[in-house]
């Protein structure tokens, strides 16, 4: 048995422990129904889709409220806790996200509209549960969080124009919600505005939380919502007394009687708190507080969604780094020769100045056109695309420096051959079913289907181009016999679009940012270019690899459907 075939073998293993991990330990051990209900926010009814988890006996109900970009699928880690504690549990997605209709904007930090879904929300859960409104616990992270301290200003504020009806709140846990009164560049694009200097936030105190406990969480790490600001929060809502090193919490009664539990941990990113041990003790320890009993949890469980990730990605790396190819080159004749890797490399390097500004023009023709929000990733996919656009034209020509002929035009004759059409309908089927299949319980979801479809095709299309001159020039490098030196800054000058996009995310300090790029860099690496170019080979069409390789890319890309959702 040779090694390659131990590989692949042992990456299916990881793959399949994947599904077992997400499926079943990550998620309530029982049966979820799914549920839909209207709410009528201004007269302008949507349907809202959303999960239930019954507990049966059960004398507490927990409604979810996931954070901007998230799809209540993303919350079933968090919803194990409170379920495994004997209390049931309902997340929904908001109108725009996820499985619910309707359209959702970058200015929903500021709307009411998502605090008039949640009390929509609230008198399903009250419905389907039997639990009176006192024994329901508001869970809220990010956008979710904001938008339920909105609905208790809606609910206590006499001048409020509410678009909810009053219920009695007696419990509510918040992580990271995202009100920011210190200066974020992240949070300033999300909410449009600074909270500091606008209603209600600006006169936000503890007589908006009257009746209602809080128990406020957040992280030292967190690249959104601050120490400083949950601390501004604390304050707003009647809490006293100031911290006194990074890690620290207290608790107290405010001037109208309501609870005041603050707590903040150390080394937790703002998109990843719902998979956070340490966020998950906190959640535990108000459970506790809340129904006077001992919690059955244990917070370590929840990592078993890491475990999940880094088992896929393994998985992912031994089945398809496996499949690249050795010394193989397609149509070798055909390829032009590298003369001069210095000067190569040299052109390679400048071609992205012109192939920035391509990048600029289609990613401002995306954002202009009518077919739903630009998906996440959107720079890259047009830095890709522009880049290839630039390096088609000047290897045409037949004047890239460092090389001697031109570069062979698209070839898509063998699309008409019957063996690799059915090869192609056989791995874009596969790929569908494997992202639908793993993705619908880990990413985002936020425009509709049918824009998600098109922005799929055309995103694969003007990529395409890149992985073509990528795939070339591969070839080239291989045809040439040049020296591992070359290739290894070959590969680097490749990727210069993913390094200034780490660094702007440095620079405004989004470290989940940070993160994203490198899970595409990854995912790139070990799955997109290797399916691409064994596809290659087996068509024997530079162009249906690069297709594939652009379209893999994309399906797993296009589920992060905000251009921010990675914040």
């Amino acid at each position: 048995m040779n090694k390659k075939l131990i590989s692949r073998i042992i990456g299916i293993i990881c793959l399949v422990v994947t599904f077992a991990l997400i499926f079943t330990l990550g998620i309530p051990t029982m049966k979820e129904k799914r549920i839909s209900f209207d709410s009528t926010y201004k007269n302008e009814p949507v349907n809202l889709k959303g999960s239930y988890y019954e507990v049966q006996g059960a004398e507490y109900a927990a409604l979810i409220c996931p954070g901007y970009s998230c799809d209540r699928q993303k919350w079933r880690p968090m919803a194990n806790v409170f379920a495994k504690n004997g209390i049931s549990v309902m997340t929904f997605d908001y109108a725009g996200q996820g499985a619910s209709s309707d359209t959702i904007g970058f200015d929903n930090a500021k709307t009411d509209s998502i605090p008039a879904e949640i009390g929509d929300a609230i008198e399903k859960l009250h419905t389907i549960s039997g639990i009176d409104y006192d024994h329901i616990i508001l869970v809220g992270h990010s956008m979710g969080g904001r938008s339920i301290l909105r609905l208790l200003y809606d609910y206590n504020d006499p001048s409020a124009e509410t678009t909810v009806t009053k219920r009695d709140i007696s419990n509510v846990i918040l992580m990271s919600p995202e009100v920011n009164y210190n200066f974020n560049a992240q949070a300033s694009l999300f909410a449009g505005t600074s909270d500091d200097a606008e209603e209600p936030w600006h006169s936000y105190n503890e007589a908006l939380t009257k009746g209602t406990n809080i128990y406020l969480y957040g992280s030292t790490a967190d690249d959104i919502v601050s120490e400083g600001d949950i601390y501004a929060i604390y304050n707003h809502i009647g809490g006293k007394g100031t911290p006194t090193e990074g890690k620290w919490s207290s608790t107290q009664v405010n001037g109208v009687g309501s609870k005041i539990t603050v707590g903040v941990t150390s080394g937790v990113l703002h998109s990843y708190m719902m998979y956070s041990p340490r966020c998950t003790a906190l959640v535990n320890g108000a459970i506790e507080d809340i129904t006077g009993k001992a919690s059955t949890f244990a917070p370590a469980e929840i990592s078993f969604v890491y475990i999940s990730w880094i088992m896929g990605l393994l998985g992912l790396a031994l089945v398809f780094v496996s499949l690249k190819s050795e010394n193989k080159v397609t149509d070798e004749a055909e390829l032009p020769v590298i003369t001069d890797s210095k000067k190569f490399l040299l052109r390679k390097l400048l071609m992205w100045l012109p192939g920035l500004l391509a990048a600029f023009v289609i990613c401002c023709i995306c954002v202009a056109m009518p077919f739903g929000s630009p998906v996440m990733n959107i720079p890259y996919m047009c830095c890709i695309a522009g880049y290839g656009l630039v390096m088609i034209f000047a290897y045409r020509k037949g004047k890239f420096k460092g090389t001697e002929g031109k570069l062979p035009r698209l070839n898509i004759k063998s699309l008409a051959d019957g063996k690799t059409a059915a090869v192609i309908i056989a791995i874009t089927v596969a790929l569908c079913f494997y992202v639908w299949f793993i993705l619908r319980g880990t990413m985002y979801r936020l425009i509709p289907v049918n824009a998600r479809l098109f922005w799929v095709i055309f995103a694969t299309i003007l990529m395409a181009a890149g992985y073509y001159v990528s795939g070339c020039e591969n070839d080239m490098l291989k045809k040439s016999n040049v020296s591992a030196k070359t290739v290894f800054l070959y590969n680097l000058i490749q990727y210069v679009a993913l390094f200034l996009l780490i660094a702007f995310y440095l620079v405004i300090k989004s470290y989940s940012g940070v993160i994203g790029q490198a899970q595409n860099m990854i995912f790139m690496y070990i799955f997109c270019v290797p399916l691409g170019d064994y596809i290659r080979r087996k068509t024997g069409n530079r162009f249906i690899g690069a297709a594939v390789s652009a379209f893999s890319f994309q399906t797993f890309m296009i589920t992060s459907a905000a251009l921010i959702s990675f914040f």
